[in-house]
């Protein structure tokens, strides 16, 4: 190759450097949205569970002692059934609302905030619940990470705990008083996205 310009062997590299590049972009590609498609799968089988799990106990309670002791079902059980799928999928699961009841712990991010939004104006369009989900794969500084989010929606049960206030019953706001001093889950309506189910895991 003695014989070739130095220029003219420089360019056959660099093409063909990019040819193999963008082949293994092109393979890559299927592989990726594989990925995809199975970690919202197994996400998607995660949030359904946490949220069957919730509403049988909120609906136990209740039927048992009424809307007062329901609370307790949001102050201890549910973050404990969240820690728990943490815990044994080893992913963030997080239930964050934009008007949170308890803020240290469902306090949307930045990411969060926009489906927030986006599921809510899906909502009012008459949006079927099932249908409000959303995964994508983020860039992040430290690294990419796979993002599900599922709509929880204001459902009558709710409503004692989260209605307007000058419909709540006295014990209901008297206990709030006392839980969720700061407390801004408040003025639902039912068929309204209360927060979603958001779960972040490495990719």
């Amino acid at each position: 190759m003695s014989g070739i310009e130095p220029n003219l062997m420089m360019r056959f590299f660099i093409a063909a450097g990019f040819t193999l590049s963008l082949s293994a972009l092109v393979m890559a590609a299927p592989v990726q949205e594989n990925t995809l498609l199975k970690s919202t799968e197994e996400s998607r089988k995660v949030a359904l569970q946490v949220s069957q799990e919730l509403k049988s106990q909120l609906i136990r309670e209740m039927q048992l002692s009424g809307p007062v002791r329901s609370l307790l079902v949001c102050k201890y059980t549910c973050p404990e059934i969240l820690s728990s799928q943490s815990r044994k999928t080893g992913w963030r699961v997080v239930a964050v609302s934009l008007k949170p009841r308890n803020s240290s712990l469902g306090m949307p991010d930045a990411w969060e905030q926009k489906v927030l939004a986006d599921f809510a104006r899906r909502a009012a369009k008459g949006e079927r619940e099932d249908a409000l989900e959303f995964a994508e794969i983020v860039n992040e500084p430290q690294a990419n990470y796979f993002r599900y989010a599922r709509a929880m929606m204001m459902e009558p049960m709710c409503l004692p705990c989260h209605n307007s206030r000058d419909k709540m019953p006295e014990a209901v706001k008297a206990q709030l008083a006392v839980d969720y001093p700061f407390d801004k889950a408040v003025d639902f309506s039912v068929g309204q996205v209360y927060g979603i189910l958001s779960i972040k895991r490495g990719f």
